[in-house]
């Protein structure tokens, strides 16, 4: 018999005042509330209601034993109300997990200007290099790029942004700008540790895998511009991530070619669950529109398709 398994005919008896009004109210046999109610006792060892044939009174220890269900009761009723409130409206805390690859001021601002529309729900932000564990780490949702793994997540799309080469005009005066791939084994390359650039085919259906190689490695973006700025080699960054550089003339970018660019793409990654939360569900649904109105306002930074 479960712990709770007989408590709510209990109280329906003590509140109606007969087995009878009980199990109208509950849509039951009378035999069944009377069933329950003499298991719940055997289970307690204690006698709850004086039965007789013209009335129903409670003992001492069930008069002391109901107003403990009741306040168990309230709080369930009350509990249940918070969850379906929830599930309304996003509230409660928000653990994401986002790329500090190349910065998080994009997705930073979609998440401050998510808090401020939802001030009821409370953010907790950790950025890292490295794809995190959901589920270990208790995060609600991550944005990851490119081809996702097969795994018990669910991803949605979310768009995606363009990366290219960019060198300063005194690095390109001085080398040259590649025509082609096979080109940059002649450059020295600034990149992450795998030491590959992706580019997409011209048709944009695939994409092909360089090897690479320079004496400037990082994991940050921040890192990688700096050297780029510094004339060491050429870097491959998303396009919003150098637009600054660019306009002040420290950074020049490769001429866009059928071949130079990249179009990363994002996703909303959270665990897979049936009834996923509001806080969820709102937030994802507030970063695809958030990124297709930044879309809208600068075309060249390829947030969406």
């Amino acid at each position: 018999m479960g712990r709770w398994e007989g408590i709510e005919e209990y109280i329906c008896v003590v509140e109606s005042g007969s087995f009878t009004a009980a199990a109208e109210q509950l849509g039951v046999s009378k035999s069944y509330v009377s069933k329950q109610v003499s298991l719940l006792e055997d289970r307690l060892g204690v006698r709850l209601l004086q039965r007789t044939t013209r009335r129903l009174t409670l003992t001492e220890s069930g008069n002391t034993f109901f107003s403990y269900c009741k306040d168990m009761a309230e709080q369930f009723d009350r509990a249940e109300s918070t969850l379906s409130d929830m599930q309304q409206s996003p509230k409660g805390t928000l653990r994401l997990a986002l790329n500090s690859r190349y910065g998080t001021q994009y997705m930073a601002a979609a998440v401050a200007e998510f808090a401020r529309k939802y001030p009821e729900v409370t953010v907790d932000v950790h950025s890292t290099f490295q794809d995190v564990d959901l589920l270990a780490g208790n995060y609600d949702l991550t944005v990851r790029y490119d081809k996702l793994e097969d795994s018990s997540l669910v991803a949605r799309r979310l768009g995606g942004h363009s990366l290219c080469l960019c060198a300063t005009r005194e690095y390109w005066e001085k080398h040259g700008r590649p025509q082609c791939p096979e080109d940059l084994a002649d450059h020295n390359c600034l990149t992450t540790s795998d030491r590959y650039w992706l580019f997409n085919t011209p048709d944009r259906r695939d994409f092909i895998k360089v090897k690479v190689s320079g004496n400037w490695i990082s994991e940050d973006g921040a890192n990688l511009c700096a050297a780029a700025k510094a004339s060491i080699g050429i870097a491959q960054l998303p396009e919003f991530y150098i637009e600054e550089a660019v306009d002040k003339g420290e950074l020049v970018k490769l001429e866009q070619q059928d071949w130079n660019r990249y179009y990363r793409i994002a996703w909303a990654v959270y665990p897979n669950t049936r009834h996923l939360s509001a806080k969820v569900r709102y937030f994802i649904d507030f970063l695809v529109l958030y990124l297709h109105e930044l879309q809208d306002k600068n075309p060249a930074e390829s947030f969406v398709e």
